[in-house]
């Protein structure tokens, strides 16, 4: 009878054990299928993601091409009488027009899952900093506020950073100095290829590329980021240049640039129509040796957006004989 309760027992306890097993199987089952559902799903979704950036680069390279066209059309829209105007889809041979014109344009294209926008506008639509001279210099800092006891040094140092000698300006550094024996780099010895190198330039600072507000011991300076270039022959685009961008010339006034923006409208006065756009600079009494009304050089910027993604390209292109050269290229998604 014992030895019948005995054996009972140990098959009991064999069947807990079973039972124990076999749910911890179940449970490890259990998460390996739910780990793997889990992970179809983070790949399923990154798989989308990627598939709609793609459709945004996509998308946005279709806005080059489409930005290129308009390039390489300007001189067909120059011939183009007012009435033709009213069969351009999407704006097309107007942007060229534009474009022509020295102006600013840009346009929207609705697809099936997406978009692209594009913006052309003259890349000389600002002073270069390669080419300017101290007076030139003076004429920029006193519009921006900059302290004038800065100027000297600050131009001095420009020099020394794009000249190919060692030599010091009275007021500059060269390689050797310590300024730049901290920063761990040397002078460059060449021109600037971007306006946000000034930055690495003894003197000059964040305050002077972008502004700095009035506190209790010193004045407010005016950013001058937005009026500098690194591309033309120095010329400044007059049929795009900003308020602030006159105004650093010593010919201008805020009184009189109102002839130059009423010439901008054109014949009706109202800006947006095609016949926007200054003519002749002799129309608005514009020196020829400082501005010019069209650009060799124009900034190409294509955003492709795609169910919420979105891409952007941007390019500076060399206009020459109607054709148009990349000579600058950046991309990257937005974020």
């Amino acid at each position: 009878m014992k030895n019948k309760q005995i054996i009972r027992t140990r098959n009991k306890k064999k069947e807990g054990a079973a039972l124990l097993i076999v749910l911890g199987i179940v449970m490890i089952l259990s998460m390996i299928v739910l780990s793997s559902h889990f992970e179809a799903q983070l790949e399923m979704h990154l798989v989308s993601y990627k598939r709609k950036r793609f459709h945004a680069k996509s998308l946005a390279h279709s806005g080059l091409e489409y930005a290129k066209a308009i390039l390489d059309n300007q001189s067909s829209a120059r011939e183009l009488e007012i009435e033709d105007m009213d069969e351009d889809q999407n704006g097309f041979m107007q942007t060229a027009l534009y474009v022509q014109r020295g102006l600013s344009a840009s346009s929207t294209i609705e697809m099936n899952d997406g978009s692209f926008s594009i913006t052309i506008e003259p890349a000389e639509s600002g002073r270069n900093v390669n080419l300017l001279n101290r007076q030139q210099w003076t004429e920029i800092f006193e519009m921006a506020n900059v302290p004038s006891t800065d100027w000297d040094a600050m131009v001095d140092c420009l020099e020394d950073w794009i000249d190919e000698n060692d030599t010091h300006g009275l007021n500059g550094a060269e390689s050797d100095d310590p300024f730049y024996e901290d920063q761990g780099y040397p002078v460059k010895n060449g021109a600037l290829d971007s306006v946000e190198e000034l930055l690495m330039i003894k003197n000059w600072g964040p305050e002077i590329l972008y502004g700095r507000p009035a506190d209790e011991d010193n004045d407010a300076i005016y950013g001058i980021a937005d009026i500098l270039t690194v591309w033309g022959d120095g010329k400044v685009n007059l049929n795009s240049a900003s308020t602030n961008l006159l105004l650093s010339f010593a010919e201008y006034e805020d009184w009189e640039l109102a002839s130059v923006f009423e010439a901008r409208a054109g014949e009706d006065g109202e800006f947006g129509t095609i016949d926007d756009g200054i003519k002749s600079l002799e129309s608005v009494g514009a020196d020829s040796t400082k501005f010019k009304l069209q650009s060799d050089f124009v900034r190409v910027t294509s955003e492709g957006e795609s169910f919420g993604n979105k891409y952007r390209i941007e390019c500076i292109f060399l206009l020459k004989n109607q054709n148009s050269v990349v000579v600058y290229w950046e991309e990257g998604p937005v974020k």
